[in-house]
């Protein structure tokens, strides 16, 4: 029988810290489908799958175009939410959630309703295409997008130059960029500012 018949699975990533224990532990409870490590597990997902991925670290995956990825983290704001959607999530799962809200999104996601997501997450979703564009009338390029991310998870600009092989002094004059576009001036501000925008404001 072919893979792609089978029912689906699902892969945690990656193999390694608390937040992915508490989600590994949460599934093998719930036992709605086998449950593998997304690192070294052969064969690799398939159409139908569900990657569920914590959303503090970065994806060395390239995944299927037709395996759901679900991004899970305790708090988000919409910079992060366009950052995985960019990188083709339709889910997003706040910890911080109601267990039973993760349940629910798991269950639709399994029976191909996306794009899914948890109470505190769900608003947004919706307004995901164009919402920096709407709330800041300024445009983040994607690289843009990239860094501002990485800034806000409290990388330095060179720690940020390594992981997009680029130079420090270019990810330093995407910085200003951003902050011109965002109207603020520092990593802090942007964090306070993505934080206040609202699906209502």
């Amino acid at each position: 029988m072919p893979i792609s018949d089978l029912a689906p699975r699902i892969f945690i990533s990656p193999n390694w810290g608390i937040a992915t224990e508490l989600v590994r532990n949460y599934l093998q409870y719930l036992a709605l489908a086998p449950v593998f490590f997304l690192n070294g597990h052969k064969p690799p997902p398939q159409k139908k799958d569900l990657v569920l991925h914590n959303g503090k670290s970065e994806l060395d995956h390239r995944l299927d175009a037709e395996v759901t990825l679900i991004v899970y983290q305790e708090g988000w704001h919409v910079l992060e939410m366009v950052f995985w959607k960019n990188r083709g999530a339709c889910g997003w799962v706040d910890l911080q959630d109601d267990p039973k809200d993760f349940k629910t999104v798991l269950k639709k996601a399994m029976n191909g309703h996306t794009p899914v997501a948890t109470r505190s997450t769900k608003p947004y979703v919706p307004k995901l295409n164009g919402f920096l564009d709407r709330k800041t009338g300024r445009h983040l390029t994607r690289r843009e997008l990239d860094i501002a991310t990485r800034l806000t998870r409290g990388s330095t600009d060179k720690e940020i130059g390594r992981q997009l092989e680029i130079s420090w002094g270019t990810v330093h004059n995407h910085r200003k960029s951003i902050y011109r576009k965002l109207g603020v001036h520092s990593v802090p501000q942007m964090i306070h500012k993505l934080q206040n925008l609202t699906p209502k404001s």
